[in-house]
């Protein structure tokens, strides 16, 4: 099996190309021009030990990814598209920076069918449904976005889907909760207090009265390459586990796990409740294809802890 990952350097992208190589594939890993970080591709081919050949990278800015095909000649039988400007802070609502990423994600599903492959797979999120009450359905709940990150998630996924199928592909849309793990971005809520208490400080936090979902980051890969590979799923999938609860029952297990004897700052920052996420995914969808997430909150935020010792 071949896949093509486009994103392939960023925090999700990079572990799936692990758990595509450690399960027999070939993959094409696409980055940003001079993205500085194509090292952690070759280390991860070292790691896993795979042959030459397993691992391909190239370099090729989105806006050129329509000629990803006639340059390299590539023939796969997935494409995974993580790759999206303007995923992180300020540029989240800056309405150029996501407009362009909608061209991206069509010239994506073009290059797909190229290719030859038999399903495209986007990266979708849970910002597209906005404050959901209750528990979000693919199929029922209703998306009401209020950031520009979200609405445009959102129309790419509904242009997406037609154009897929025009071009007659397969095209799975799996909408991502929250994940964590090893190698996640610097200003996510988990890393801020982990690192936090580790200094001896006091986190400063919402009520944190909101309900949430972690998925640790190999399984959210192992999850993707799941909904890649069976032939029956199509359209909004849900990525995320089973373990949903308060906010802040996460926020005390990680206390617990790294500092038990210090303080949290609960009610500290004031939200605004409009704009405040409530992550209550149904995941029967993926249960259905016999997804289970092996890690365990406490598990993955130990292996953070353990793996930041070591570095």
């Amino acid at each position: 099996m071949k896949a093509i990952v486009t994103g392939a350097t960023g925090f999700i992208g990079l572990a799936l190309c692990r758990e595509l190589l450690q399960n027999g594939y070939e993959v094409v890993a696409v980055t940003r021009m001079g993205t500085g970080k194509r090292d952690r591709l070759l280390d991860l081919q070292k790691k896993i030990g795979s042959v030459d050949k397993s691992l391909q990278v190239f370099e090729v800015p989105l806006e050129e990814l329509s000629n990803l095909h006639t340059r390299y000649d590539l023939h796969a039988d997935f494409f995974f598209h993580l790759a999206w400007n303007g995923s992180a802070g300020a540029a989240r609502e800056d309405f150029d920076v996501q407009y362009g990423n909608i061209a991206f994600t069509a010239n994506a599903i073009r290059t797909a069918k190229a290719c030859g492959c038999k399903k495209v797979i986007g990266a979708g999120s849970q910002a597209e449904y906005g404050v959901v009450e209750g528990i979000a359905f693919e199929e029922k709940t209703v998306p009401s976005p209020f950031m520009m990150y979200g609405s445009t998630k959102l129309a790419a996924c509904k242009m997406g889907t037609v154009l897929a199928n025009q071009l007659q592909i397969g095209f799975v849309w799996p909408r991502i909760y929250s994940v964590y793990g090893v190698g996640e971005n610097p200003g996510t809520l988990v890393n801020y207090v982990m690192n936090t208490l580790k200094r001896g400080g006091v986190p400063e936090l919402s009520s944190c009265d909101n309900m949430w979902n972690f998925l640790y980051i190999t399984d959210c890969a192992r999850a993707l390459r799941m909904l890649a590979e069976n032939e029956n799923i199509q359209g909004i999938c849900h990525v995320a586990s089973k373990d949903t609860r308060l906010l802040k029952e996460y926020v005390l297990e990680m206390r617990d796990l790294i500092a038990p004897c210090l303080k949290l700052g609960f009610g500290v920052k004031q939200t605004n409740p409009r704009r405040t996420f409530q992550l209550q995914p149904d995941v029967s969808k993926l249960d259905r294809i016999g997804f289970r997430a092996e890690v365990s909150f406490a598990e993955g935020i130990q292996m953070k802890a353990a793996e930041e010792l070591c570095c």
